[in-house]
């Protein structure tokens, strides 16, 4: 699992401005998620083609006409030169940033580092799923961006931009994630454990936050796949959770929010039809929450439960 943060704000802010909070207590869970990091935005000023560090570069599928800038490492941010630079230099209305922690078994290199581009949009996953035998061609025979790496990110990705063709972004993320959720149990797998995602485009921001709690590892908090927002009079931001996040507000299982560039007008997408709930979260956030035992009052729960 990783960690996502997305800020939009009404007109070119540096990052260090947009979330001067924020960031320094995000960048701090790179200790956890230490698998790599990366950056997007939209800028006027020219990118560049790489770094002195050769963990981290430009990306070169980065669309140049947009003004879009991705700069990715496979080293831990807290530690990172190059990510100190990179968020120094982030400067626009949208900016997105990864902390990536590996699921087992996958490579540490750039290819597999997010932010994933096509064209002018950058897209960010928070989450996993199984892939099992059947899923990848499956996608990838619908002709959708191609994949480079070996991520299941890439695939959600792929899959995003064939709705795309037909619908909006929020409506493709939606989507793409009723899709997995409906094959990979039919081809034998579970449903995902976490689709939470970043997609920016020159127009807007957008999150989507679905998940399993049951799967959530034994050393992770109950929160640990709610995807919060929090609108302020200058920006509004979007974070996974950490840190200390007064004022924000979870988004809802299948919902997205897109956030538009300049007027931070926010539409909210409710869930589409007949989308499906982990069975965890069908049973009720209570229930699911108080298993954990670091829950807010799961203690009392279970005992209660129990009696």
């Amino acid at each position: 699992m990783c960690r996502l943060l997305g800020v939009i704000t009404r007109e070119p802010t540096p990052l260090l401005e947009a979330v001067p909070d924020e960031l320094p207590l995000f960048t701090a869970l790179s200790e956890k998620h230490k698998d790599g990091w990366g950056a997007a935005w939209y800028s006027g000023a020219p990118g560049r083609a790489g770094t002195e560090d050769p963990s981290a570069l430009e990306d070169v599928h980065a669309d140049a006409a947009s003004g879009l800038h991705v700069r990715r490492g496979i080293d831990t941010a807290r530690a990172s030169n190059a990510y100190g630079e990179t968020i120094a230099e982030a400067d626009g209305e949208i900016i997105i940033v990864h902390l990536r922690r590996a699921s087992e078994g996958l490579a540490l290199a750039l290819e597999n580092t997010h932010p994933f581009t096509e064209g002018p949009v950058a897209f960010a996953h928070n989450g996993q799923f199984d892939m099992p035998a059947g899923l990848r061609e499956k996608v990838l025979a619908l002709g959708g961006r191609p994949v480079r790496g070996t991520t299941d990110s890439e695939i959600y990705f792929s899959l995003i931009t064939v709705h795309a063709r037909e619908h909006g972004w929020a409506g493709a993320i939606q989507r793409a994630a009723a899709d997995l959720t409906r094959w990979i149990p039919e081809l034998g797998g579970r449903y995902p454990e976490g689709l939470n995602c970043l997609l920016m485009t020159p127009d807007a921001l957008i999150a989507y936050a679905q998940s399993d709690p049951e799967q959530l590892q034994a050393t992770s908090t109950w929160d640990t796949y709610d995807l919060c927002w929090r609108v302020d009079a200058h920006r509004v931001l979007v974070s996974s959770t950490g840190y200390d996040q007064p004022g924000f507000a979870v988004i809802e299982q299948g919902c997205a929010i897109e956030i538009a560039r300049t007027s931070l007008e926010v539409r909210e997408h409710a869930a589409l039809p007949g989308f499906q709930l982990s069975t965890a979260r069908a049973e009720g956030e209570a229930a699911w929450a108080a298993r954990r035992p670091d829950a807010p009052g799961a203690q009392a729960s279970l005992l209660a439960t129990t009696a």
